[in-house]
């Protein structure tokens, strides 16, 4: 589960939530192949690859988001781990509209489901899928953001009578960490300080940071497009002990 934000032209930034039981190792790498990257590793699952977020030295920064029809253990069972794309985008793509090239080279290796956000300093889009589906937002002047649900995307998803209780939990927190990013972005003009104080926040019943419950907030990351730079934070946000990682 995570928050994530795009304030267009300037930063991009997300917070991973955890299940209590799943993988917390995270590493920060910096990586090379067209254009060098920077980025966020950490699987929840074994079967996961790749990164979770990054920016490249082109000032092109993706992030993602799950959202799928059955557990992540399940999905990526059949489908492609989409930090395996993150990569692609970031070693090879410097504008936006490659890396949506780059997206529907996957067409027929269909992707786990979710939110892929991609930001640069001229603009952005948000590509929400799930396999045969997908909706293509460009971002505009304001603030973006996703967390673990579609905005855009009708994809009418049922789950297994078993699963549905645990589905419409996840489903409320998801909505609430939406609702409450998106009016904390409607505050202030926000930079790099101001974005780690909203990831800080612990208002509401499922907080942007959180700190018990069946979901822990282990890491968030601040990517500025301009600075290529990566903020990060291992563990809760709110401790205030972020490290700053600039592209060579």
């Amino acid at each position: 589960m995570c928050t994530l934000g795009v304030i267009p032209h300037h930063y991009l930034f997300k917070t991973r939530d955890l299940w209590q039981n799943s993988g917390q190792n995270e590493v920060v790498v910096e990586k090379g192949d067209c254009f060098r990257y920077i980025g966020v590793q950490g699987h929840a699952h074994p079967n996961e690859k790749g990164l979770n977020s990054g920016i490249n030295n082109a000032g092109l920064a993706v992030a993602i988001t799950f959202v799928d029809r059955v557990t992540l253990e399940d999905a990526l069972a059949s489908k492609t781990p989409r930090g395996v794309l993150v990569e692609d985008i970031l070693g090879h793509c410097r504008t936006m509209v490659e890396a949506v090239h780059r997206f529907i080279s996957y067409w027929n290796s269909p992707l786990v489901g979710g939110n892929i956000v991609i930001a640069t300093p001229e603009g952005g889009v948000t590509i929400e899928q799930l396999h045969p589906l997908s909706a293509l937002e460009w971002h505009s002047e304001h603030p973006v953001v996703r967390t673990n649900h579609f905005v855009n995307l009708n994809a009418d998803i049922h789950v297994l009578n078993e699963l549905q209780d645990t589905f419409d939990w996840y489903q409320r927190n998801s909505r609430d960490r939406y609702r409450r990013t998106e009016e904390l972005l409607g505050e202030e003009v926000f930079d790099v300080s101001s974005i780690q104080m909203l990831l800080s926040d612990h208002e509401g019943d499922h907080p942007i940071c959180s700190h018990s419950g069946n979901l822990v907030t282990r890491s968030a990351a601040i990517y500025d497009l301009e600075r290529l730079e990566l903020h990060y934070h291992s563990g809760s946000p709110c401790n205030n002990k972020w490290k700053t990682f600039t592209l060579s």
